[in-house]
């Protein structure tokens, strides 16, 4: 993978490129110009130290037509602090996705966020998170429909274990003029202690009146169903447990690019699920 290093980046896409590799960031503040019809993937990789407090920054702006993938995975140790802030502004029929996973560190906050002020623009966001021991989590989302003839789709999928907390506030906003948005939002939550917390928030408002918005929350246990069947099968229950909880979160992990980044964050779940 090409490596951008320093402790600002700047990458400029030209019209009409399409990079074949995924490009690696490195540094906490990126901005990322991609001009008309290009295409380019972005892979963020920070080394944070042991107690370290980590403040980052991603903008992302696009021309018409282009495509952007940014993934971040976070895997900070868990005695460190990571805050980021994420937005992206899609041109017109362009389309911008966020993959961002929150594994690490003892509080980790992220903002991820796209502002859609073209028609035709496409909005992706997918984050996972999974709060274990003492870990504290907090994520908040927001897709703001500013013009109409425009789509969004927003994923999250987490758990907690041990006394881990999270909380997620997934905001929609469709403006007045922003007619035939078309918006949707599913967030689940999975508690495999009982001490664990996770809070889910999700939040529309909708001034238009001919737009399709859709929003959908749930925060459970591990489904008693699917154990019984598995270990009435023969499998042990502790590794049906984990089947069923390493599933669950496989809908968020196939948005992320590249195979390697996802079987990197299925081995940093497992190792979490595992007792």
């Amino acid at each position: 993978m090409p490596s951008l290093t320093g402790t600002e980046n700047v990458i400029r896409v030209p019209d009409g490129v399409d990079v074949a590799e995924p490009i690696l960031v490195d540094s906490p503040h990126t901005v990322v110009h991609v001009g008309a019809g290009s295409r380019v993937t972005l892979i963020e990789r920070l080394a944070v130290e042991p107690g370290a407090s980590v403040e980052g920054s991603t903008e992302i702006v696009t021309g018409e037509g282009a495509d952007v993938t940014y993934a971040a995975a976070q895997f900070a140790p868990n005695d460190a602090r990571v805050t980021f802030t994420r937005a992206a502004r899609p041109g017109k029929d362009a389309r911008v996705t966020w993959a961002i996973a929150e594994l690490g560190a003892a509080h980790a906050q992220s903002e991820i966020g796209v502002t859609i002020e073209h028609r035709g623009a496409d909005a992706q966001i997918a984050t996972l998170f999974f709060p274990t021991g003492t870990q504290h989590v907090d994520i908040v989302s927001t897709i703001d429909h500013r013009v109409g003839d425009a789509t969004s789709d927003t994923l999250v999928k987490s758990a907690a274990a041990g006394r881990g907390k999270g909380k997620y506030l997934g905001n929609i906003r469709i403006a007045k003029d922003a007619q035939h948005s078309n918006a949707s939002l599913r967030d689940d939550a999975l508690l495999l202690s009982e001490t664990a917390h996770i809070e889910s928030v999700p939040a529309l408002e909708i001034a238009a009146n001919d737009v399709k918005a859709y929003h959908g929350a749930t925060v459970g246990a591990l489904d008693a169903e699917s154990i019984f069947y598995m270990t009435s099968r023969g499998i042990d229950r502790a590794q049906a447990e984990r089947m069923i909880a390493l599933g669950f979160f496989e809908p968020a992990i196939d948005r992320f690019p590249t195979e390697a980044l996802r079987e990197e964050l299925r081995a940093a779940l497992e190792a979490k699920i595992a007792p």
